[in-house]
């Protein structure tokens, strides 16, 4: 589990990309993304009233949120996470988006200006989550 997470660790904040060295097994991101539900709020140029969302999952370069809006690709966002106790703030990008039968839409954001402070306190997080569910993963198993 630790040598695991240690891989992990390097390649997410180290900047290294996995899909270098093995395309055909791994993703393609330079930091795959971790599965947790935050609520968001975002405004884009054309909609400047905030809209709620929430996350599906998250990376230090995106995430993915579900949305009850219509967004379209390559979309302007201002986007506020609130994670516990903190609210990251970002300007980002939509990279791609998936309408669904239910009306919602799940949209995959880029992250384009993230703050330093942000960006640490999102890498902390998100290290911790993996920590965590590694260990629920290991106890599992045994």
């Amino acid at each position: 589990v630790h040598n695991l997470l240690a891989l992990y660790a390097k390649i997410c904040f180290n900047g290294l990309n996995p899909a270098s060295s093995r395309r055909d097994t791994m993703e393609r991101r330079a930091c795959p993304r971790v599965v947790v539900i935050h609520p968001v709020l975002y405004s884009t140029v054309i909609y400047p009233r905030p809209k709620i969302a929430s996350t599906l999952d998250l990376s230090l370069g995106g995430a993915k949120i579900d949305s009850r809006h219509k967004l379209d690709r390559d979309e302007k966002l201002e986007i506020s996470i609130a994670i516990e106790p903190a609210v990251i703030r970002c300007k980002g990008r939509v990279a791609h988006v998936v309408e669904r039968k239910d009306g919602k839409v799940e949209a995959g954001i880029e992250f384009e200006e993230l703050s330093a402070n942000d960006k640490l306190y999102l890498k902390q997080y998100l290290f911790h989550v993996m920590e965590q569910q590694a260990l629920e993963a290991s106890l599992s198993v045994e």
